[in-house]
């Protein structure tokens, strides 16, 4: 029985206005078919979020470009749908939620989608609290949306969506905010919605372990916006798997674990494992990565003292004492909404505490001029845009420079190196907000580098960060930290965590639970991981998994 063809895209090809000549989408030919899951993979800027808004009417209703070809939802071409319309058959989470809220609490909010599509609002209240609950945030309901952690706000977005019960759900780096256990709960979520409701799904995705299960096909897209594989997606990786390399893109961390070991040991994958159990089953040793050691007590860079914060009667930070050293590299861990944002914007000064008090180089936070405490802190929010003030990547990169009164030739030199680093070279003269994501994330970066702070705070910088972009990244801030910088880094990442953390700190409900290394991290029960909702790195698992199998054949 021939399967009912949902979205078809034929000869799309896109540019915008401010570079007419550059195609950010170059002749994309695809079909979604009904009860298929798409896997879209390519590096960060090369047309992917940007294929999604001409599959849900954004483009080209809102688009300061060109954009030629067709794309039919149903056999309907979408320029015949009404405003809006389109949405009740396709629903997207985009990539910053933010951007599709309209209203003030979290049950407006998905009661707005409700009445668009004219639902009575005596059916509202269930099926409010039935989206809810799939994303588990029941508790939730009444809460004002900007008091929301950046994890919630993504749970919310999708809540919204599952609300409309589209025929086509796409999820533009869905799990991007989420933590380790929730991104394993929300991936098993949508494969117990596929199994209640028919919709078809495209993931659009950096982070693939997890999804290999979920997924029928993949289409792989080129930094030129061009598609070059579309179908298995075992296939696609093992085919493609030096191209993938070179484009930076991202591929399971089993997969990425086998190549490490053909590159190591004389042993050849006939076919590269995409799972843990995929792995598991060959007899080779696993490539784990040493943990950093963590460094030795020096020299006192910043102290917090019964540091707390409330908003509302509603306690975020509670009674932390810290004290961060010159020259560690520090992981804040935790599950969504346990206060990980909050604890770095107080220390950062960008909060001020209810009680407490924050030291950096023994004065007190309140007696710096903000002028010269930002030349000793560096912040890069979790959202981006929030700290742009230009019009242009150059400017925005160059502006802490001429505040500092550094001559134009000195600042040319010193931004042209920075943009290089963070691969920005070219989109001097672009405006911050039409970057990708992933560009405003390494803009933001970007910002906060070139000044040579003593200590840099960063909130999820890998965000939306292709393979290639991510690995400079990592190692420009692990320059830095080696070269005597503080590194405090919010993330989810386990990997980064085993690869590069001396130190990690756990919070929970507003608590530091815990102040410790990440390999005594990694000896925590299961249990007690997941009341964390933490996981432990891959080559950890496999690491254990093989110890387990050794005892077993011994007993």
């Amino acid at each position: 029985m021939n399967q009912e063809t949902l979205v078809k895209v034929d000869q799309l090809t896109l540019s915008f206005e401010d570079d007419p000549k550059k195609l950010v989408l170059d002749d994309i030919n695809f079909e979604l078919l009904a009860k298929e899951n798409l896997l879209i993979l390519g590096p960060s800027g090369c047309g992917k979020s940007t294929l999604t808004h001409c599959l849900n009417g954004l483009y080209p209703r809102e688009l300061d470009g060109e954009l030629a070809g067709e794309v039919f939802i149903k056999s309907k071409n979408i320029h015949e749908f009404i405003h809006g319309e389109v949405s009740h058959s396709v629903g997207v989470v985009f990539q910053d939620p933010e951007t599709q809220f309209c209203m003030y609490t979290v049950e407006d909010e998905i009661a707005f989608g409700l009445e668009n599509k004219g639902i009575l609002p005596s059916e509202m209240e269930n099926i409010i609290d039935h989206v809810l609950e799939l994303v588990n945030m029941r508790a939730y309901k009444n809460r004002i949306i900007t008091t929301l952690s950046g994890g919630q706000k993504q749970k919310l977005a999708i809540a919204c969506i599952l609300a409309m019960e589209p025929d086509v759900l796409v999820l533009d780096e869905p799990t991007a905010n989420l933590d380790p256990v929730a991104t394993s709960e929300f991936i098993e979520t949508i494969q117990h919605l596929q199994q209640q409701k028919d919709f078809s799904l495209i993931v659009i995705e950096h982070q693939l372990d997890g999804w290999v299960s979920l997924i029928d096909r993949c289409m792989m897209l080129n930094n030129q916006g061009q598609i070059f594989y579309n179908g298995n997606l075992r296939d696609g990786i093992n085919v493609h798997r030096h191209t993938l390399e070179q484009q930076g893109i991202w591929i399971p961390m089993p997969a990425k674990l086998a190549l490490e070991i053909e590159n190591q040991a004389d042993y050849r994958f006939d076919t590269l494992p995409l799972t843990v159990d995929d792995l598991a089953a060959h007899q080779v040793p696993i490539p784990v990565r040493p943990t950093r050691i963590k460094k030795s007590n020096t020299s006192l860079a910043l102290k917090a003292e019964k540091l707390s914060w409330a908003k509302k009667s509603t306690t975020i930070i509670d009674e932390i004492d810290l004290e961060l050293y010159e020259g560690e590299f520090i992981t804040i861990l935790g599950a969504n909404g346990s206060g990980k944002s909050s604890l770095s914007k107080l220390i950062a000064g960008i909060e001020k505490p209810t009680k407490g008090s924050v030291y950096l180089y023994e004065k007190g936070l309140n007696e710096w001029k903000e002028r010269d405490l930002r030349m000793k802190i560096g912040y890069v929010f979790q959202n981006p845009e929030h700290q742009f003030i230009t019009d242009a990547v150059y400017d925005e990169v160059a502006f802490s420079l001429r505040v500092r009164g550094l001559n134009e030739e000195e600042v040319r030199a010193r931004v042209s190196v920075i943009l290089a680093q963070c691969q920005l070279t070219g989109f001097e003269e672009s405006h911050p907000y039409t970057l990708s994501q992933g560009q405003k994330r390494r803009l933001s970066v970007a910002t906060m580098i070139i000044d040579d702070q003593s200590l840099l705070i960063l909130d999820e910088p890998t965000f939306g960060q292709d393979a290639n972009s991510t690995n400079q990244l990592l190692s420009l801030l692990k320059e830095r930290n080696d070269a005597g910088t503080t590194i405090v880094m919010i993330t989810h990442n386990m990997e980064i965590v085993q690869q590069y953390a001396d130190r990690v700190i756990v919070m929970d409900g507003g608590e530091m639970v815990l102040d410790t290394s990440p390999n005594e991290l990694w000896q925590k029960s299961r249990e007690q991981l997941k009341r964390w909702q933490l996981d432990i790195p891959i080559q950890i698992k496999l690491e254990q998994r093989k110890q387990k199998d050794v005892s077993y054949v011994y007993s």
